[in-house]
């Protein structure tokens, strides 16, 4: 097989510029990071690269076929994702109002928490970024490879790599705030923020038009 360069290096070059770029998960890898440090959000980390890339080989292998002529199940991924986004923030509010009352009494009543590996993994099928970049990529690099198994393999492998790089990217800048804001007013804050953030993700997954 003889490998086609210039696709490959596209290839590469779109894996890095949508996983790169602000998303929910790169959001909530941040805000993770920030409040529970990179160590304890490294399953979050391995959860999205798992559930994006069995995301990414349905979509290769035919999965995208099907959504482009059921569109109204981008629909159902939007309303679902969001609703996730939304139940897990009322999560991080109630630990920044938990902060406020263990700073009065004394006590630590944080309940927030860092994702566990499954829901990072099952998240990436109710995200409509992963789905939409999984459609594109799917259809954009048909030609890369003769066989569907090795075209499985070389996406998958690029969005892995890239989303590996971003995602820790992103970890370890919230981690740099972990060491300045981690404990008292500045714990409360960075849960106030995570949770008014997956909100406001929630808003725009909700937001963003579906495709024709």
């Amino acid at each position: 097989m003889t490998l086609d360069t210039p696709l490959f290096l596209s290839l590469i070059g779109f894996a890095l510029a949508t996983c790169i770029t602000p998303g929910p998960n790169n959001f909530m890898l941040m805000s993770s990071g920030a409040l529970f440090g990179f160590r304890r959000t490294l399953p979050h980390i391995l959860g999205i690269q798992l559930g994006f890339m069995s995301l990414m080989a349905s979509s290769v292998l035919g999965l995208g076929a099907v959504v482009l002529r059921m569109p109204w199940l981008i629909a159902f991924v939007q309303f679902a994702g969001a609703g996730w986004l939304c139940w897990f923030a009322f999560g991080f509010l109630a630990a920044a109002r938990n902060h406020r009352e263990a700073n009065i009494a004394g006590a630590d009543l944080t309940r927030s928490r860092p994702f566990k590996f499954y829901e990072a993994a099952f998240f990436q099928w109710a995200n409509p970024k992963g789905l939409i970049i999984a459609l594109s990529a799917s259809g954009a690099y048909l030609g890369i490879a003769p066989t569907p198994s090795i075209r499985v393999m070389m996406i998958c492998g690029a969005f892995t790599a890239m989303g590996t790089l971003s995602a820790a990217t992103w970890t370890l800048v919230g981690n740099l705030l972990n060491q300045l804001m981690s404990t008292g007013r500045s714990a409360r804050l960075l849960n106030l923020m995570m949770g008014l953030l997956m909100l406001a993700t929630g808003a725009i997954i909700l937001m963003t038009p579906t495709p024709a």
